[in-house]
């Protein structure tokens, strides 16, 4: 239901300043907000969405969507509450080491890897799938450590009065960007 509505707002494209997904059950924001550059408005209370996660995932993204209103009360968004890290190393399969490497040599320029990337679709099609981490700056593939990073909304935002942080889901390439991580980015860890 609430992906219908999405997609009638989105065939309202530029116009479209309001979506109302109010007790949709949804458990994960929706995607292609950024399709909506004239949303002032987004209600998105009453679901059972832990984290404000949408596939534009950095901060800068959520904000540029120039809101003025956004309503998430009803949800169990995550609290800030710290916990160490117990595991310190990374292993990585072959396929990860790869791509890691491949991604950050296209990233660097590399003319030999740009030349040879053309003859292998199924490689640009694997990469093609890979992430930043928001530590480093260096690509990945599969392997991460999901956080979340506590903002303060918009002072452009229409808020309830409760709202004081929105928790927005980031990625982190390993343990050494995550042990080098802002105070205000917390790991995501089942307790």
């Amino acid at each position: 239901m609430a992906e219908k509505l999405l997609i009638r707002a989105l065939k309202g494209g530029k116009s479209t300043k309001i979506v109302t997904l109010n007790g949709k059950n949804m458990t994960k924001m929706p995607s292609m907000l950024e399709k909506l550059p004239g949303l002032k408005t987004l209600d998105l209370q009453n679901n059972r969405i832990p984290k404000v996660c949408p596939e534009i995932s950095t901060l800068t993204q959520f904000q540029d969507l120039k809101l003025r209103e956004f309503y998430c009360e009803g949800n169990p968004l995550f609290l800030k509450q710290p916990v160490n890290a117990v595991k310190h190393e990374d292993i990585w399969s072959l396929q990860e080491i790869t791509s890691r490497f491949i991604m950050n040599q296209l990233a660097e320029k590399d003319p030999f890897l740009m030349q040879a990337i053309e003859w292998y679709p199924q490689v640009r099609n694997i990469i093609s799938q890979g992430r930043k981490c928001a530590i480093c700056g260096k690509s990945f593939l599969t392997t991460w450590l999901e956080c979340v990073e506590f903002f303060p909304p918009s002072k452009n935002w229409k808020i309830s009065r409760n709202l004081q942080l929105v928790p927005l889901r980031i990625l982190i390439c390993s343990y050494k960007c995550f042990n080098q991580r802002d105070p205000n980015l917390f790991g995501i860890a089942q307790v």
